[in-house]
């Protein structure tokens, strides 16, 4: 068994590597998110874009758009407020600019899911920045990790830190933050992209899956889950699951069904041990055990 120090300063050890999953500025080695080549996007020259309710952008010549990097609310939000003001915010952000789409798929509904590069000739000139994190900072969604983040996480993750700080769109609004203790709340939000805050109350496994129980009865309250094996790749390979227990956890991803509302975790930036909430840690036992 651990010592008490020793789960002290794993603990401790985590805090700083997953700080800046909570939105902390980036480190001057993280690789900037920079446009892609014109030659490589659809659009090169840019199109206009609107907001619609559905999780999608408008362009111009009619196709939705989903931005890689944010998830956008839609009218099936569990608050109304939600998309009322992430509409405000993005138009804010969309007036009298152009968006470029780079080369992505298009899902099951249709919709253009894909990298996107924000230009407003009025405002900078010829300047172009990552669409996501352009509506990030104005409060018009949530930061979602993707396999193709690109070195764009951090940046993704600080813009939207800097829009809750000032209370910038969404997070005008207390249901922005779903709380992980309640399980109603969390249930209501089934199928949707969700933000939630919570204290661990128990944390554990089995052979193949790591369980984080934010309420008494694990199988109805919410979880987050991950993989075993992206445990270490997530937390760091000085944690142990167990040592969770006590900790203020912020986890992000889509809501679902296994018992109790769950999210599934699937990579970093989507948890993030909340700063000075560390794990209590008890006293080690005579003989180090």
């Amino acid at each position: 068994m651990r010592s008490a120090g020793t789960a002290f300063l794993a603990i401790a050890a985590t805090v700083a590597a997953l700080a800046g999953a909570a939105g902390a500025e980036p480190a001057a080695s993280v690789t900037v998110c920079v446009p892609a080549e014109p030659g490589s996007q659809e659009g090169a020259s840019g199109l206009g874009a609107a907001w619609t309710d559905t999780g999608a952008l408008l362009l111009a010549d009619g196709r939705r758009f989903m931005p890689e990097g944010i998830a956008l609310p839609s009218r099936l939000a569990s608050d109304a407020a939600l998309p009322s003001a992430a509409e405000r915010a993005a138009r804010t952000t969309l007036d009298t600019c152009l968006v470029r789409p780079g080369a992505g798929h298009m899902d099951r509904h249709g919709r253009l899911s894909a990298a996107g590069w924000l230009a407003c000739p009025a405002r900078n000139g010829a300047v172009e920045e990552d669409l996501a994190t352009a509506l990030l900072r104005a409060g018009a969604g949530y930061a979602q990790p993707t396999a193709q983040d690109n070195g764009c996480l951090a940046p993704r993750l600080a813009a939207e830190t800097e829009a809750r700080t000032a209370r910038r769109g969404i997070w005008a609004e207390p249901s922005a933050v779903a709380p992980a203790a309640n399980e109603d709340a969390m249930a209501i939000r089934s199928g949707l992209f969700t933000v939630a805050e919570g204290r661990v109350l128990a944390a554990g496994g089995t052979r193949d899956r790591i369980f984080i129980n934010f309420g008494s009865s694990w199988r109805q309250d919410f979880t987050a889950m991950m993989e075993r094996e992206d445990f270490a790749t997530i937390m760091g390979d000085s944690l142990e699951p167990a040592m969770l227990r006590g900790t203020m956890l912020q986890v992000r991803g889509v809501v679902r069904a296994e018992g109790g509302p769950a999210i599934m975790l699937r990579r970093p930036g989507e948890i993030a041990l909340l700063a000075g909430a560390q794990a209590p840690v008890t006293r080690a036992r005579r003989g180090g055990e």
